[in-house]
């Protein structure tokens, strides 16, 4: 990437205020501690710390520049004056999009988004050089950091997009302007920011509106609550289903296990045989979605199956260790009904002759937040799970629920902190059993899969 401060002013609704426009940054930070020569450094304001308190520091770290929004900073280089410097790392990520010309995907929806752009990048990097958003930088700082890392040599880009609060997606889609979208499903989440599944479909299917005229919009149609999302008359639809009538469905499956699923895809008449690399059968619809889109593109089927089968994960997803006999489904990163429901099945569906689930609060569900956790522990009694350990607020009512729904109250812990859910799972080590450990990331249930490995 090479930016000239004075288009990066220019584009950015601000004003060189110090040193020269003519210089070419190679690169922009919002951080300082990874910042390098040449860099151009965005002063980002957030709640717990203000980038402008750092602006000497980048320069003395061999920052070539800085954008800010507040008067009387000098430096050895040059000084960019915005009014919103969030909104400026935006502007800046879209004035680089329009310069160069990969395939851009963009992915959002309640869930599924970073296994399905893992999924998607996968296979796209066998026909071409490929960026994808890396980890889950997929917020209004992310993202554009992300488009920042575009060059000549990238065919393809893979974003994937998520908000908690209304006008993020059509900002972010704004910015990234894919030529395929992928909307994934529509969840209660987030309900604190959306108040209701109307909100949700709202926010979400404004990625639609951003994409290309003559682009593609890749749906479930057959997943609830996506025949209310609009999508623009220009746009080509491109289906996947595990459930109905598709372009791209599941035609049968060959093999089931923690360690992943072998399938079949009917890929418009043409067979793709492959395996997923991670459990569960809401897995197997990430990869019917991601084949649909690489189909859409016009990859070729055996590239698809190739890339699913190689894709690698971020942790915390549906991540399977085994540690002493016991398998654990580390599913820690976040938390949702559909996600949590999801879990469940990949629990009880596996080998094991003996299930727990580790679960905690399902955080950002507003008003329903009571009504959810009832209905998990209801979903917990169903699935036959073998002991509940719960901790968090909504723990009482998940438990409660259980009890309600016929499960034995020996059966059922609730755990204060991380310490006590570790002292309920210390029996269930060296025997057969599989332990699900999911909850929203704040509850920071990563470290009891900490804590068990640590066992000993």
């Amino acid at each position: 990437m090479k930016l000239v401060a004075f288009d990066a002013a220019e584009c950015a609704g601000g004003t060189v205020v110090y040193g020269s426009p003519e210089i070419v940054f190679t690169g922009v930070s919002t951080d300082t501690r990874t910042i390098r020569g040449g860099d151009l450094f965005v002063a980002l304001a957030g709640e717990r710390f203000d980038g402008h308190a750092f602006v000497a520091e980048a320069f003395s770290r061999g920052a070539a520049g800085a954008v800010v929004m507040q008067d009387g900073f000098r430096g050895p280089g040059t000084v960019i004056a915005v009014e919103d410097t969030l909104a400026a790392l935006g502007d800046i990520a879209a004035f680089i999009r329009n310069h160069y010309h990969p395939v851009v995907v963009g992915i959002t929806g309640s869930a599924g988004k970073t296994t399905i752009k893992e999924l998607c990048a996968s296979i796209l990097s066998l026909e071409g050089r490929c960026l994808k958003t890396e980890k889950n930088y997929n917020n209004l700082i992310g993202v554009p950091l992300s488009m920042l890392g575009l060059s000549d040599e990238h065919r393809f880009a893979v974003i994937e997009m998520g908000t908690n609060r209304f006008g993020e997606i059509d900002r972010l889609a704004s910015i990234v302007r894919p030529q395929a979208s992928i909307l994934t499903n529509i969840n209660p989440v987030h309900l604190s920011g959306f108040r209701s599944i109307s909100g949700v479909i709202r926010e979400k299917q404004a990625i639609f509106s951003h994409t290309a005229q003559d682009g593609i919009a890749v749906i479930d149609p057959h997943q609830e609550h996506m025949d209310k999302v609009v999508i623009p008359s220009g746009l080509a639809r491109f289906t996947y289903s595990c459930r109905g009538k598709a372009d791209v469905t599941l035609k049968e499956v060959l093999h089931q296990s923690l360690d992943g699923t072998e399938i079949v895809m009917d890929a418009a008449g043409r067979e793709i045989r492959t395996k997923v690399l991670l459990p569960g059968m809401h897995n197997v619809v990430n990869s019917l979605a991601a084949a649909a889109c690489a189909l859409a593109l016009g990859i070729d089927p055996e590239k698809i199956s190739r890339g699913i089968a190689c894709a690698r994960f971020p942790g915390m997803r549906s991540e399977v260790i085994v540690y002493r006999g016991v398998s654990i489904i580390n599913d820690s990163y976040n938390a949702n009904p559909a996600s949590m429901k999801a879990a469940l099945e990949v629990l009880v569906e596996s080998p094991h002759t003996y299930r727990v689930a580790v679960l905690g609060d399902m955080l950002e569900l507003g008003g329903e937040a009571e009504h959810w956790h009832a209905e998990l522990g209801k979903w917990v009694a169903q699935a036959g799970v073998d002991r509940l350990v719960v901790t968090g607020e909504m723990a009482r009512v998940i438990a409660d629920e259980a009890l309600r729904q016929g499960m034995d109250p020996g059966s059922v812990r609730i755990a204060l902190n991380r310490e006590e859910i570790l002292k309920h799972l210390l029996d269930v080590l060296d025997r057969d059993a599989a332990v699900l450990v999911k909850a929203s990331r704040g509850l920071h249930l990563d470290e009891v899969v900490t804590q068990l490995k640590a066992v000993g």
